[in-house]
Parts: C-alpha cells; sequence; structure tokens
C-alpha cells in the first residue's frame, strides 16, 4: 500500500484534488489485509469516511477478480460511473471493471422480435413501443435505464425484458447478440464486477443453474450497504408462488401453443381452472398476512402442472422454449409441495393479500447458517462494511444474524462535526404512541419542527397509514409544497421532485428510510414518528421471536431492539450528506426517554446534541443560514 499512501506514492502525486484522511487509510489497510491474507472484515464506516475509495483502490490491488455488491442501484451508478473513473486518473491507467443488474433490467431481443411480430398494443403503449425499438437498434448495453422514463411503463416493459423464466439460454437464436451474453463477457474480462445485492443472492441461490447463471466465477466479494444481507438472503433463500406467476405461465403457454399442432390445450386449461379454484379460496382474506391454515385445491393444482410438465417435456423444437416450459411448470410445483408439506425445517409460510395478488411466502427463519456455509466457509475473503453495522459500539448483533463467525472488525466513526451541524429534538411530554391523542400531538410538533427548517424535510413514518393520515392533518396547513409517497410517481421520480422544488416536505415511508441521498440545504430536517420496531405479529418476525426463545434467549433484547436501532440509524443517516450539512433530526417517540431501552438506542447514536425545547431549533437554524448567506 505504500506505493499508493506512502510518500510520493501514486496517490499523492496524481490525485491532488482528492485527499484520502486518515480514516480511509485506516479502512483501505484492513481491506487489503483481508483480501490479500484470505480473510473476512467488517467495518462499519460513517457517513463521510469515504467508504467506496478505501475499498475500491485494494479491491484494484487484488489482481483476481472480485465482486462489488451493493444495496441499491444509487451506489452501483456512483461506485462505476464516479469513483471508478476518479480512481482512474488517479492511478493513470484505465481500470477493467464491468457493471451488472438483475436479468429485468435488460431487454430481450427475442422477445421484442416477438412483441413487433404479434403487435397487440394499447394506444398508450405503442409510441413508447416504437421508441424501445429505435433505441434497440443502437444501444450497447439493453439497459432500460437508458430509456429513462420510456422504461417505466412497467407492463410493457416485462413483456420484452430477459428474466431468467422466460430465457431459453444458449438455445436462443440471438444468444451469441443477447444483451447478457455481452456483460457476462465483459464481466468475465474485468478485474472489478459491480452488482447489487439482489442479483449477488439471485446467483447465489441458484449458482447450479446454466441457464440462470450471469455473474463469472469470483474469489472475494466487498458488500457495501452490508446491513441488507439478511433481509435480502431471507428473500432469495425463500419459496414463493402468486396468483399472478400461475396467470403469467398460463398466458405463455396458450401463445407458445398457438399455431402448433400439440394437444396441449387440454393440460393448459386444467392448470387454469386449477388454479383459479386454488387461490379463489382466500377471496375473502382481508389485506395483509395470515397464517397458513389447510390449503384447498393445492392438491389438484400440482397434479395439474406435473401432467402438464410430463406433456411438455415431449415436445421438442430447436429454440428448447417447450423444455424451458415444462422446467417452469416443474418449478412452480415443487415450490407448491413446500406449501402442502408444511415441515420444512427452519422455514416459516404465510399467505399474504395485496390488492388482487394472493402470495405464498416461505422465508428461512434464521439465515446465519446458509450464509455460514454458502458464503463465509465458501469464499475466501469477504469484505462487509456499511454506516449502520454497530449496536452500542458492538459488531456482535449483525455477526450473530448473518453468521459471520471468523473475521476481524473495524469502526470508523463519521468525520463530520455532529455536534456542530446537527441537533436532535426530542419534544416533551408527548403521549404515548398508542395514546388516541398521539397523532394530533405529532402533527403539531411536525409543524413546530417545518416551521423552524422552513420546509425542506423528510417525515418519514413506521406506517403507511400514519403517514396518510398525517399527511392529511399537516397538508392543507403548511406553507410548504407538500409531496407525498404513492401520489406523483415512483420513488426516484418523488425524489428528483423534492429536490427541485425549493422548501419542499416530502412524507414517506420505510422506502425513503436508507439509500437516498440529498445533500445541501433542500434537506434540512428529518422527523421520524417512531422508533421503528418491526410488527411483532409479523409471521416472520414472530417465528424468529419464537427461535430464540426457544432457544433461552430473549427476543426482545436480543432481536427487536437491535434491529430496531439499526433502521433508526439509517432513517438518521439521511440528513448529514457532506461537511456543509446542517440540519434538525427529531423523533416524535417518548419512549427513547421513557424506557430503559431508550438508552441502549441513544449509546447507538452519534453524539448529537440533544434539546427538548422547539425555540432551540429556531435558534439552530436561523444560525445555520447566517453561516451559509
Amino acid at each position: 500500500m505504500d506505493e499508493f499512501f506512502g510518500p510520493g506514492g501514486v496517490l499523492e502525486r496524481r490525485l491532488e484534488d482528492y485527499e484520502f484522511r486518515p480514516s480511509q487509510i485506516r479502512m483501505a489497510e484492513a481491506v487489503h489485509e483481508a483480501l490479500e491474507n484470505q480473510n473476512h472484515v467488517i467495518i462499519e464506516a460513517g457517513t463521510g469516511t469515504g467508504k467506496t475509495m478505501a475499498y475500491l483502490l485494494p479491491a484494484l490491488l487484488y489482481g483476481r477478480r472480485l465482486l462489488v455488491s451493493t444495496g441499491t442501484k444509487t451506489l452501483q451508478d456512483q461506485i462505476f460511473y464516479k469513483d471508478i473513473p476518479l480512481l482512474e486518473s488517479a492511478i493513470g491507467r484505465p481500470i477493467r471493471a464491468a457493471y451488472l443488474k438483475g436479468r429485468n433490467n435488460y431487454i430481450c431481443r427475442q422477445k421484442l422480435n416477438a412483441q413487433f411480430a404479434e403487435g397487440l398494443f394499447t394506444p398508450k403503449e405503442l409510441p413508447a413501443f416504437r421508441e424501445i425499438v429505435t433505441w434497440a437498434d443502437r444501444t450497447e448495453t439493453g439497459d432500460r435505464a437508458e430509456l429513462g422514463n420510456i422504461g417505466d411503463d412497467l407492463e410493457l416493459w416485462s413483456r420484452i425484458d430477459a428474466r431468467r423464466d422466460k430465457c431459453i439460454g444458449s438455445k436462443c437464436q440471438d444468444f451469441d447478440r443477447c444483451f447478457l451474453t455481452l456483460m457476462r463477457q465483459k464481466a468475465m474480462e474485468s478485474d472489478i464486477v459491480v452488482v447489487n445485492h439482489h442479483l449477488f443472492f439471485a446467483d447465489l441461490a441458484i449458482r447450479k443453474d446454466d441457464v440462470a447463471a450471469i455473474l463469472p466465477d469470483y474469489t472475494a466479494v466487498i458488500f457495501d450497504e452490508a446491513h441488507e444481507l439478511e433481509d435480502i438472503a431471507t428473500e432469495y433463500f425463500g419459496f414463493h408462488v402468486s396468483n399472478y406467476r400461475l396467470h403469467e405461465f398460463v398466458h405463455d403457454a396458450r401463445k407458445l401453443a398457438e399455431g402448433s399442432e400439440t394437444t396441449l390445450d387440454g393440460e393448459i386449461e386444467t392448470i387454469s381452472r386449477a388454479s383459479d379454484r386454488f387461490f379463489n379460496s382466500f377471496a375473502m382474506l382481508r389485506e395483509g398476512k395470515h397464517p397458513l391454515g389447510p390449503l384447498e385445491g393445492i392438491d389438484g393444482l400440482i397434479g395439474a402442472l406435473q401432467d402438464a410438465r410430463r406433456s411438455l417435456k415431449r415436445q421438442h423444437d430447436f429454440a428448447g422454449e417447450w423444455e424451458r416450459m415444462a422446467g417452469r411448470a416443474g418449478e412452480i410445483a415443487d415450490e407448491l409441495e413446500v406449501f402442502r408439506a408444511g415441515t420444512l425445517e427452519n422455514f416459516v409460510s404465510w399467505i399474504e393479500r395485496r390488492g388482487r395478488g394472493i402470495f405464498l411466502e416461505a422465508c428461512p427463519i434464521d439465515v446465519s447458517g446458509m450464509l455460514r456455509e454458502r458464503l463465509f466457509e465458501h469464499l475466501p475473503s469477504c469484505v462487509l462494511t456499511s454506516a449502520t453495522l454497530t449496536v452500542g459500539e458492538s459488531f456482535d448483533y449483525i455477526r450473530r444474524r448473518i453468521g459471520f463467525e471468523q473475521g476481524k472488525e473495524l469502526q470508523l466513526h463519521t468525520e463530520f462535526n455532529i455536534r456542530s451541524q446537527t441537533l436532535l429534538y426530542l419534544p416533551k411530554a408527548m403521549p404515548d404512541y398508542r395514546h388516541p391523542t398521539y397523532l394530533s400531538r405529532a402533527a403539531e410538533e411536525i409543524g413546530a419542527i417545518l416551521r423552524a427548517s422552513q420546509g425542506r424535510a423528510f417525515v418519514l413514518f413506521t406506517s403507511y397509514q400514519q403517514m396518510e393520515k398525517a399527511f392529511e392533518l399537516l397538508s392543507n396547513d403548511l406553507p410548504f409544497p407538500c409531496l407525498v409517497q404513492g401520489r406523483g410517481g415512483g420513488k426516484g421520480r418523488l425524489l428528483e421532485e423534492f429536490k427541485a422544488t425549493p422548501n419542499a416536505v416530502l412524507f414517506a415511508t420505510s422506502s425513503f428510510w436508507q439509500g437516498v441521498d440529498v445533500k445541501g440545504e433542500a434537506l434540512s430536517a428529518v422527523i421520524i414518528d417512531k422508533l421503528p420496531f418491526q410488527v411483532p405479529t409479523d409471521p416472520l418476525v414472530a417465528a424468529r421471536s419464537n427461535h430464540i426463545e426457544r432457544d433461552g434467549g430473549n427476543a426482545f433484547s436480543e432481536y427487536q431492539v437491535p434491529n430496531a436501532i439499526l433502521r433508526l440509524k439509517q432513517g438518521f443517516g439521511r440528513l448529514i450528506r457532506s461537511k456543509s450539512d446542517r440540519g434538525i433530526l427529531a423523533i416524535l417517540d417518548n419512549r427513547l426517554t421513557t424506557k430503559p431501552y431508550g438508552r441502549i438506542f441513544l449509546a447507538s447514536m452519534p453524539d448529537y446534541e440533544v434539546t427538548d425545547d422547539i425555540e432551540d431549533l429556531v435558534e439552530f437554524m436561523n444560525r445555520a443560514r447566517s453561516q451559509t448567506s
């Protein structure tokens, strides 16, 4: 590392506009040691540490292919389009790097041609499809992000994307020109491959499936935003069957049978009827999650899928489409068998109603053993980093949850001046969050805080219902533009509107608690309604709590409190994103000061200055404005 950081080193000579700070050097050295000695390391690097540059430099020195896996596509973009080019300028030579996303981000040439030939579009879809066809002829990546708003039509895009369940792999006539093929080839020629956690775990969960393989072989992985690993691993090691998935299978099977000389109409219709009977038995369920009771009609649905699989396998075509359809029938039947048996060890199952969707879910209660066996014992070196990995200065919680048993640890605090840049407001005399007066009292406090910050705030809620009620109470009386999640487009569009609107206030829920970066005065306050405890009746949360209690532990102190602390740290982390940022943090939950576990929350936070006086907020923001004027 002296070649880069030592006196007269490459970085000192070439990177005049970027100064590596002591914490970055410590982190870079820890990552370098883990990669070179084939060890694991877990690093909490506070906001502003500059962790991406700190791990990219030793990644470059590694000399063998490694993955950098992120929690969000936003961070993927930053690493690939900003940080890696900056590092290239520092070392004076190109870095062989590739950028891979999930399969459904890429267009499928075969499906595009099929849609063109079929020509069935709504009046709204037709202009967009024509633009996509023109773009597909000139794009080098096939990545829908290049399309901007045109790629936001999920219904149209889902008919032409390269998702796995419709891919026929090397038997496709466009295989050599396939964007997935080209992206994977580039990745195989690269030293650093930038992916996201969803793609990484999708690949890890089905690593032996040649059709599904996107990621090239690697000997090390750096996980940024590693606090998300348990949740995402839980999703990809689970089983998921829905009425939408069955409907899509029936639709695709009918289209494949059209124009052929097969006699499969009977089998397809049998699946359709069996699917309708099965999912209609849940029609009276209210929205939400429910225990999985007797599954009426599941035998008939599994039998229909197995019969169709045998019939589909007897069909032959050069492209292998029948074979792929048979595989899909078998996969759905196998996953339904998991729910019928109901005896899968270490799994909890439930059924969920979301609008017209009926979803059967089975997820692992404890992923630590899976991650230990498939990841940490399998790979020579794993680096885990995030701004939120410790609870009360300890890594014990995250280590236990993800099976990270062997490996060093390093904690690097933020280099921002937290006490001068931030004021934490804990209002006095707040009622219990369950009391009927809580919402109206919270609305009063939110209004007062927003007047002190002159808008420019995220107001974050632990439930969508609470968000809607607070928005209705406040939006008409506030002298600031108010935006609310769920209205006016998706998360990306809403965030851009917030940044572009002076003094805006955004009412939002959990998706804005992390992975959102707003620098400068546009975000001057983050207000959180309640401590972000998980819903205790959620089937997965309840199963994990019961598992801990059966082993003699205390689920509240060992699981629920640490989990909520990390979530709260993520929410607070939205505010201070640079040395010039100033702002207010506020939490309207009296448990932070009235419950014994509140001390653990506060001990896990940076060294904020705390007040319960609203006038202090006004004075603090006036001082902040005078310093920037």
